[in-house]
């Protein structure tokens, strides 16, 4: 038992690897909780832990846990129901333009769930519904397309020839250049 395992960061994978080791190496009988805890990077403390565990519970209390997180605060069905809020538009639901905001479904799911949630988070719920980031167009809707052409050809070039040209906007540029030409 020379080399340590001492790594920076673990997985949940190598935490469980690291534990059923241990149970290899108690196995032999061959080696003190101290050496152990040394090779194994872990204080005495959590070797005498493992060591009650596996008393009590048995090797399966080395195996790794998952860890749900906590429940979601919006059920499926609630989800289901939001989804078909927002299908409906904005503008059912009081605001002044077809338009979704983080801000506004935050207030949808308010106002019909009593939950109010960050606007960040609303981000992710929607990403989850199958919503995604949507730009609006530049343009007008009513805009004619043969209009804008023409005046992209005709126009155009003669506001480019009127242009200015470009002047220092700052006084010390100015007095630069004049000291230039002395």
């Amino acid at each position: 038992m020379t080399d340590r395992w001492l790594p920076s960061h673990l997985t949940r994978t190598q935490l469980e690897e690291r534990r059923l080791h241990f149970l290899e190496l108690l196995e032999t009988q061959a080696h003190s909780t101290q050496e152990l805890a040394e090779f194994l990077g872990v204080k005495a403390s959590t070797i005498s832990t493992w060591k009650h565990r596996l008393r009590h519970q048995g090797s399966d209390a080395l195996q790794a846990t998952v860890t749900t997180g906590r429940a979601p605060a919006l059920c499926g069905e609630q989800r289901e129901t939001l989804k078909r809020l927002l299908c409906e538009g904005a503008q059912v639901h009081g605001f002044p333009d077809a338009s979704w905001s983080t801000l506004r479904v935050r207030d949808v799911i308010g106002r019909h769930f009593d939950i109010w949630h960050h606007r960040d988070h609303v981000r992710s719920i929607l990403h989850q519904l199958g919503f995604s980031r949507q730009k609006p167009d530049k343009r007008a809707l009513e805009q004619n397309p043969e209009a804008v052409a023409t005046w992209i050809q005709t126009t155009l070039p003669e506001i480019k020839k009127k242009e200015l040209p470009v002047r220092p906007w700052c006084s010390w540029m100015k007095w630069a250049s004049v000291s230039k030409a002395r």
